[in-house]
């Protein structure tokens, strides 16, 4: 006797889930409701299945089920409800949503007719319904199947809460149908209210920073100690006069050049977590001295280890971009990139393969490559050639994210239209069938489209840099102020 009261005890202290997993489908079967228009307009709905005690008491699993496409969303259990405590929760739901009375075995079937059908394209139900599933009897034939149509026309409709649930689950759809399926977005532009919804692949997550900048520089070694004084001066904070300009580079060229890539890469050492280090929030050094010296390195740098120092300020995070260029990024690195980056077009190909960066700081690459094309007519069948490397290469992994996400993706369209080369439809057309490209940056496909017979669109603000250096400082000083 004494060994099964110590089990009944050890019953009664029982976890929840464990109740659930262990207990639940020895309770009779109670009341089941189902919301009234989960097949009629909304799609998206709750169904209540209860178990009763012997006591009076109920305990009850609630699952939001989505029939046009996600099956299981969610799901929650409550336990040993009095009846004022079930007439609260049902209560609840009927505030979301006008509940009816249901059979079991109607509550049964929309929920695994549901969950079967999102499984058709490779959608799993909540995690929650792992724990969830034993307050429903087994899915075998001893419960009578009931038919009920899912999806809309036979097919997934998928009516996204937001842009990321969007891109979690609209792959999946294509991987289904092809092109050949209709979904909805939120769409919150101007004129437009957050809750509505228009049909067009405006969604997506950004590229997930995971690189780990390694250490650089941890002390400054230079043949001449005194350009680091002198870039450090709030006067020559961003942009340089003529005549210290004149004086930098009058110095001997490989010397300068080992100076400013350890200038630079000594900075983004302290700097690359985008955290400033204590004691050098006021530091003169961190004014400009990066932007500058990059600058000062396009004139007397290589294609190498100078193209390599510029690439890895570009390899930092959005808070180091955001401290050290501010929204400046594509004339302060821009301009170096297009010097010592023009005759390395497939090195700046393989810049733009590598995952986990900056989206901001990688459209400076093809930016660059349209900058190139412009500037010089004889190259922009090289420019050209490379956007199609590129733009296949983002058709191929847009869908991951890590590499291109859909912001960049659409921002790419966008520098393919400034090159204005028509033989780069087929493969934006072929970008924008994955998906994935955000309609909120360029607009649509037939806006792309629109926008190759638009001369002034195509040039805009592609030939305003100069590239002769004491007039691009110049040009600094005249668009960034007194910055």
């Amino acid at each position: 006797m004494a060994k099964k009261k110590k089990e009944s005890h050890g019953q009664q202290f029982m976890s929840p889930e464990a109740f659930v997993r262990n207990r639940a489908r020895q309770l009779a079967i109670g009341k089941c409701f189902v919301s009234k228009s989960l097949f009629d307009t909304d799609g998206e709905g709750y169904v209540l299945v209860c178990r009763n005690h012997t006591g009076g008491k109920v305990s009850c699993a609630c699952f939001l089920v989505d029939v046009l496409c996600l099956g299981v969303k969610d799901s929650y259990f409550r336990l040993r409800l009095d009846t004022l405590d079930f007439e609260e929760l049902l209560g609840r739901l009927e505030e979301a949503t006008e509940m009816r009375e249901c059979s079991y075995n109607e509550a049964h079937n929309i929920i695994y007719g549901a969950i079967a059908f999102a499984e058709e394209a490779e959608i799993k139900p909540h995690k929650s319904f792992e724990v969830t599933k034993y307050m429903l009897e087994e899915d075998d034939e001893t419960v009578p199947l009931i038919e009920y149509d899912f999806g809309n026309d036979g097919k997934h409709f998928l009516i996204a809460s937001d842009k990321s649930e969007a891109s979690k689950y609209l792959p999946k759809l294509k991987k289904l149908y092809g092109n050949d399926f209709r979904y909805l977005v939120p769409f919150s532009g101007f004129g437009y209210d957050d809750s509505e919804y228009e049909k067009s692949p405006t969604y997506g997550e950004t590229t997930k920073y995971t690189y780990n900048p390694p250490t650089y520089a941890t002390e400054l070694k230079l043949h001449h100690p005194w350009i680091n004084d002198e870039l450090g001066k709030p006067q020559n904070s961003l942009a340089l006069d003529d005549e210290l300009t004149d004086r930098i580079l009058a110095l001997p060229k490989e010397e300068l050049r080992e100076d400013l890539e350890n200038i630079i890469l000594y900075y983004t050492t302290l700097t690359r977590d985008g955290v400033i280090p204590a004691g050098f929030e006021t530091d003169e050094h961190f004014n400009g001295i990066i932007p500058v010296s990059l600058a000062l390195l396009a004139e007397v740098g290589n294609a190498d280890s100078s193209l390599d120092v510029v690439l890895e300020c570009m390899r930092q995070s959005d808070d180091f971009s955001d401290y050290h260029f501010g929204d400046f990024a594509d004339c302060f690195v821009g301009y170096s990139l297009m010097k010592l980056g023009k005759d390395r077009l497939s090195h700046l190909l393989d810049f733009m393969k590598e995952e986990g960066l900056s989206t901001y700081l990688k459209c400076l690459v093809p930016e660059t490559v349209v900058r190139l094309g412009t500037y010089n007519p004889e190259r922009k069948a090289e420019s050209v050639e490379w956007f199609k490397k590129l733009l296949a290469f983002a058709t191929e992994v847009v869908h991951e994210v890590k590499y291109i996400d859909y912001e960049l993706a659409a921002l790419i369209a966008s520098y393919s239209v400034n090159l204005g080369a028509p033989e780069l439809l087929p493969y934006i057309r072929a970008l924008y069938a994955t998906g994935c490209v955000d309609q909120d940056v360029q607009g649509s496909i037939d806006d792309v489209e629109d926008m190759f017979d638009n001369e002034d669109y195509r040039q805009d603000d592609i030939k305003d840099m100069p590239l002769e250096i004491h007039e691009y400082f110049r040009y600094l000083k005249d668009r960034l102020g007194n910055l």
